[in-house]
């Protein structure tokens, strides 16, 4: 609130307002913090995710799911808008629709079991663990032909 009071369009301070409101259960004022936060950046999918889960919690599924497919338009692979569609479609008493959402979020669900079957190789090779993650750094190259 400080921060809205020194920059009432900063859009990030309404984001987190928004996000701490939600918690509280103050469902209408988080949508208003952030529905400002969505005008600024309308294909922010974080602040549509948060607007689609508060209108779930509130039990607006219909809205929900209009939300969460905006949400699929910015990134078809979002797992929380694919899992969050799931449950507002089976709020709305559309189980088949429910049942395909549910099979797109096990396809991008992240195969925990495939963890454990790497972990001992990524442990003895840290070189090929540091490629595999998604922000890496890679070490300086020495060139052998320099003098």
């Amino acid at each position: 609130e400080a921060a809205l009071d020194v920059a009432p369009d900063l859009a990030r301070a309404h984001f987190l307002l928004g996000t701490a409101l939600k918690t509280l259960g103050q469902y209408d004022e988080a949508l208003a913090h952030l529905q400002a936060a969505h005008e600024q950046y309308p294909r922010d999918r974080v602040v549509l995710g948060q607007i689609g889960r508060i209108q779930f919690l509130d039990r607006r599924f219909d809205e929900a799911i209009v939300t969460f497919q905006e949400v699929l338009l910015v990134d078809p692979e979002d797992l929380n808008a694919h899992y969050n569609l799931m449950l507002s479609l089976q709020g709305s008493g559309r189980p088949e629709d429910a049942a395909r959402e549910r099979a797109l979020y096990e396809r991008f669900k992240a195969d925990e079991s495939a963890q454990a079957i790497t972990g001992d190789f990524r442990r003895a090779s840290p070189e090929d663990n540091n490629e595999r993650q998604p922000i890496h750094e890679h070490g300086a190259v020495e060139d052998d032909a320099a003098p």
